[in-house]
């Protein structure tokens, strides 16, 4: 085993997937926006049903919990990739 082939090929593989990566998963450009879309129309339906159900005591206290979750939804579709890209960029500084 040649220490220096094994690394070419790890740092081949790592290539591949990051490519692959990029159409498939978090990183593709067209899953983000549909994750984007997704998380705006069940916000907005949201909204409309404490609209519409506002008169509820209940339902106002609710809120207390949705709004730090939606906050939280948000936050993972926003630095989810960030953290992803990331932590790609490192293994490729590792590799050389």
């Amino acid at each position: 085993m040649d220490p220096a082939k094994n690394l070419y090929d790890s740092r081949l593989k790592l290539m591949r997937k990051h490519y692959t990566s990029r159409e498939n998963t978090m990183l593709s450009p067209a899953y983000r926006r549909k994750k984007y879309a997704l998380y705006l129309m069940r916000t907005f339906c949201v909204a409309a049903l404490y609209f519409l159900f506002w008169e509820y005591t209940w339902v106002r206290f609710t809120l207390i919990l949705y709004v730090p979750l939606n906050f939280f939804f948000l936050f993972c579709l926003v630095g989810w990739r960030y953290f992803l890209e990331r932590k790609v960029q490192r293994m490729r500084e590792e590799l050389g």
